[in-house]
């Protein structure tokens, strides 16, 4: 059982806190309420640069690895669709420069024309990289053109173009953060050898008087009428020809999600699963073959895929994932069942032991308003049934619902 307290200060900025005396260090994890979700569908990226902008300098510290290196710490940060998620870990010590310099850059980040032009370089450079240069790099952005047509959840973090990073203004840039990153749009979570009371006091001392720049988030976006599956083909720097098939299904509120997410598993979760047992080694269709689902906070996605091996065909490896699919739904294994959910509930028993991860736990449920999932989620893991998991699996992965995506290697 991890214990927490949790408290709000008068701009609205939510903490949760976490002592741990058995520890020698503290992290002080910011969430803020903004991702690739919230972007204007003719300026995405965003939220992927303000990651890299919010290392550039704030309005008191010129260079902000310099000092956490000066304390003897680290930090990093990662965005997503549907958030944006900052960590700093020092000795419990210099506790008060991570709360002074995570304050500084949610107060007053210094943003103008240079700072902004060298990270829009940056951002630009790994657009390239990742999208351009790289097997599949352009796989979420066809697969996301499938399955939405209005909802911003169609663009994947990194944006749909450089383009749109290019043409950023410095007002753009401005605006987003006026409205985004402000302490009425944040979590902040304190995980690590520093006590309530004197979480409270830095907190309020470093924190307290920032004024609300913009409303909180309010994550109301635009859906989908319908589920419309949909099929083409594409060109990537795939190494060889490949079949995507996609379904959506239940977000992580939805407990049903977590059965969704052990189905996946047993069924394609490794080289002793069903896909890669028949599809690689019993018939030779494939040189791989898996599946996962994607619990997000606004969707949950389901993908099985075989990467061809030569002369065969997409048809052929189609048809058979549908069939092996369709066996599963009446013939679940029993054993791989029960060895995905204790694989699954060990890792979030053994999880939280890093106060790093602890943290990040405790403010991610927190920005869902589900704080105690710390400590219930792997019990609802451990209740999970075959029968319930495989039904709802069946109810929702049938063939006239997927959408399939069948990808050629670029010559």
């Amino acid at each position: 059982m991890i214990d927490f307290n949790r408290f709000e200060l008068s701009n609205g900025l939510r903490v949760i806190h976490q002592y741990d005396p058995n520890v020698s260090t503290v992290v002080l994890n910011t969430l803020y309420n903004v991702g690739a979700r919230d972007e204007s569908p003719e300026r995405t990226g965003f939220a992927h640069l303000f990651e890299h902008l919010m290392f550039a300098g704030s309005q008191n510290v010129a260079s902000f690895d310099k000092e956490i290196e000066g304390a003897g710490g680290q930090n990093n940060a990662f965005t997503n669709n549907e958030f944006t998620n900052y960590y700093i870990s020092v000795p419990a010590e210099n506790i008060e420069t991570a709360f002074w310099l995570e304050s500084d850059r949610m107060m007053g980040l210094n943003i103008n024309d240079n700072s902004l032009n060298v990270q829009k370089g940056v951002v630009i450079e790994e657009f390239k990289q990742r999208c351009y240069n790289a097997p599949f790099g352009l796989l979420w952005h066809h697969v996301r053109d499938m399955l939405y047509q209005k909802s911003p959840y169609r663009w994947p973090t990194i944006g749909l173009t450089f383009d749109h990073i290019s043409e950023a203004s410095l007002a753009d840039v401005q605006s987003f953060y006026q409205r985004f990153y402000s302490p009425n749009n944040a979590v902040i979570s304190v995980v690590g050898n520093v006590s309530l009371e004197d979480c409270r006091l830095l907190t309020e001392k470093w924190f307290g008087d920032i004024s609300i720049s913009g409303e909180a988030n309010s994550n109301v976006y635009p859906e989908e009428n319908e589920w419309r599956p949909s099929r083409r083909t594409e060109e990537d720097l795939s190494p060889n020809p490949v079949v995507f098939i996609v379904w959506k299904g239940p977000d992580i509120r939805d407990e049903a999600s977590l059965g969704l997410e052990l189905y996946a598993d047993v069924l394609g979760g490794s080289e002793v699963s069903n896909l890669y047992e028949v599809l690689v080694k019993e018939e030779g269709l494939c040189n791989a073959a898996e599946c996962f689902y994607m619990r997000g906070i606004g969707e949950g996605l389901f993908m099985a895929y075989g990467i061809l091996n030569e002369g065969v065909s997409h048809e052929q490896v189609e048809n058979r994932l549908f069939e092996i699919m369709a066996e599963s739904f009446d013939n679940p294994n029993t054993y791989a069942f029960e060895s995905a959910k204790n694989k699954s509930y060990t890792q979030i028993l053994f999880d939280p032991i890093n106060p790093m991860s602890r943290a990040q736990k405790l403010a991610f449920w927190e920005h869902l308003g589900m704080p105690q999932m710390i400590n219930s989620e792997a019990e609802q893991v451990k209740n999970v049934t075959i029968e319930t998991a495989f039904a709802t699996a069946k109810s929702l992965f049938q063939r006239e619902n997927a959408s399939v995506l069948y990808y050629n290697p670029k010559n």
